[in-house]
């Protein structure tokens, strides 16, 4: 079975009808402003949900019935047509005795869309005696074909059923029914620790007892996270310590990439890595200051330092499902 891929249908025109006061408006200006946002809203459902059944369209029927029922519900098709089934449905069984063999015959049960040439049509008189259509139904189309005859993506498989002396031998299958998924929202909620207010400690190696690095625990329990969420972090605040606030009397900057080193769905522990090095100061040019000094790093005052001197903070972002 083959048919329509989202990839093969047009694009939508880019174009935003407008109108302005004092603007004689024909038909075609009217029906352009409704079939543009119809256009995108096709291509939205194509593109980012797919086609098959969102909602009910259930199929019911006894064996050696000779109908079957549909519930309403709600597909869409593979060029991203809605397909509305607002009260449901009832259909007579094929009229088929039985196969070339005296066995069952297979059919399949869908739902399309109905094009402009087949909806129901309400008209209006209009003025000089002129009369035209003012409503086109959208209600798709219930109807049978055989599994060869299914046009995957345009027909809407809704339940196979096999039929002998015209009438249900079994009740419908709906095992081959396409159902859209419906896709967890991704909670998202971010949030910043105070500036010049978070309280930062020492990571020493355990080796050698030097620090290499600070952490801070962050609190994220307004959030609501009901599970651990993926975070993102940030470090905020200044870099440069200036030589009267440094440990030493050189300014220095201070700098590190930090990192969640674990995390609770209330709380997390950021830590940041100090290496050592040189890096260019504020001014610019070819004037470089000691970057994370030892001196700076082994002085107890330094968690302290960064959270008054320079206001470090962390600002985070937690992503929970989808």
């Amino acid at each position: 079975m083959t048919g329509p891929t989202t990839s093969g249908a047009a694009l939508p025109p880019t174009h935003r009808p407008s109108f302005f006061a004092g603007q004689v408006l024909a038909a075609a200006d009217l029906d352009d402003a409704v079939s543009v946002e119809r256009s995108r809203r096709r291509l939205h459902n194509r593109v980012l949900h797919g086609w098959g059944i969102a909602l009910g369209l259930e199929v019911t029927g006894a064996r050696g019935a000779k109908r079957v029922a549909i519930g309403a519900g709600y597909a869409l098709d593979a060029l991203g047509r809605d397909l509305i089934l607002v009260d449901g449905a009832e259909s007579d069984v094929p009229a088929v005795a039985a196969g070339p063999d005296g066995g069952d015959v297979v059919f399949c049960l869908t739902l399309r869309w109905t094009e402009d040439d087949e909806a129901a049509v309400r008209t209006r008189d209009g003025a000089c005696g002129v009369v035209g259509a003012v409503r086109l139904a959208d209600g798709p189309t219930v109807g049978w074909c055989t599994p060869a005859e299914l046009r995957d993506g345009l027909d809407v498989l809704l339940a196979t059923v096999s039929v002998r002396g015209c009438a249900l031998t079994a009740p419908p299958d709906p095992a081959g029914r396409r159902i859209l998924a419906v896709l967890p929202t991704p909670y998202v909620a971010t949030g910043a620790t105070s500036a010049f207010g978070t309280v930062w400690s020492a990571v020493e190696d355990p080796a050698s007892g030097v620090v290499i690095g600070l952490r801070t625990v962050v609190d994220t329990g307004a959030a609501g996270f009901g599970d651990i969420p993926a975070y993102t972090v940030r470090l905020d605040g200044d870099r440069e310590l200036s030589a009267s606030a440094a440990p030493g009397g050189q300014a220095c900057v201070l700098d590190g990439t930090p990192y969640v080193d674990s995390a609770e769905p209330g709380r997390m522990t950021v830590v940041v890595p100090l290496p050592a090095g040189r890096i260019g100061g504020a001014a610019g040019g070819t004037t470089t200051l000691p970057l994370n000094p030892a001196v700076v790093l082994a002085d107890l005052e330094t968690p302290n330092l960064v959270r008054t001197e320079l206001g470090w903070h962390i600002s985070w972002m937690g992503v929970e499902g989808g």
